[in-house]
């Protein structure tokens, strides 16, 4: 029996499987504000959905960046009190087994190349826009090495431009991602229906995605998070294909096809692919 699990700033979700493919059983549930007891609460439900079935691996995403060694999270804005706590020395205490940590846009990212929208393809971009902008470069089903996180939301594409979060200006996320755009236009992502916007906020995306398909040359770009819902397709590569000249042809852009188990099955692709 696996065990895969995505942990939010506000949900967590556990899923188990008994064949590496396809889940059992899942269950969502509130994400505690305290380390300890988000650890009691995960072997409670990891204990329920397995039936009493052994656990022989888990893997999981968590809502920050993680240490090198991914054994714990380094800073999170969410879930502040599992910051420089021993998730995997938990885990592996409570479970006795495998334990995969990876950050949750990547382990997203996984899930949609090998189950979702990048089915078949060799070079995966993974773009996910929501409250800020995270992303990773997956290849053959596997996470592109690298010595820190890859950060494509504070790429620059405008010098001097909005102040991000960061501290830095001009960033590609103070322009395209759902927290800022109060800031920017007065009302949240979810409201703004003016065609205008979203061929503003199209065009600012498809300058980071420019930026991204000749760093990372990808076969396909997929578009994950709250915000893609709503960003339409076609103006985005349309903008792609005018700003892209160094290629004969624009990568492919779709969105996220997974949902929220994009996570999950990133997960258990880790588990039985490792």
């Amino acid at each position: 029996m696996y065990l895969s699990f995505d942990i939010g700033g506000t949900n967590m979700r556990l899923a188990t499987s008994s064949d590496g493919e396809t889940f059992a059983a899942s269950k969502i549930i509130p994400t505690p504000k305290d380390f300890n007891e988000g650890m009691k609460t995960l072997k409670q439900t990891a204990d329920e959905l397995s039936h009493g079935e052994k656990i022989i691996g888990i893997a999981g995403g968590v809502a920050g960046p993680l240490d090198k060694g991914k054994t714990m999270l380094v800073t999170s804005p969410n879930i502040s009190g599992w910051i420089q706590k021993p998730l995997k020395l938990k885990l592996e205490k409570n479970f006795g087994c495998q334990i995969i940590l990876e950050n949750d846009t990547v382990m997203g990212g996984i899930g949609e190349a090998v189950k979702g929208a990048g089915i078949g393809k060799e070079v995966v971009g993974y773009i996910a826009i929501g409250t800020g902008v995270g992303g990773k470069r997956i290849v053959d089903g596997k996470i592109s090495v690298d010595s820190s996180n890859f950060e494509p939301g504070h790429q620059i594409i405008m010098p001097d431009g909005n102040l991000c979060n960061c501290g830095g200006k001009g960033h590609l996320e103070p322009y395209v991602s759902g927290s800022y755009f109060e800031k920017m236009y007065g009302q949240k992502g979810e409201d703004i229906t003016d065609p205008k916007i979203w061929d503003e906020i199209s065009r600012y995306l498809a300058i980071g995605l420019t930026n991204t398909t000749v760093h990372w040359t990808p076969d396909i770009i997929i578009l994950g998070g709250g915000v893609s819902k709503s960003i339409p397709l076609e103006k985005v590569q349309a903008y792609l294909a005018e700003f892209l000249t160094i290629f004969p042809q624009a990568p492919e852009i779709v969105k996220a096809t997974l949902g929220h188990h994009a996570g999950l099955y990133g997960a258990l692709h880790l588990l039985t692919n490792n």
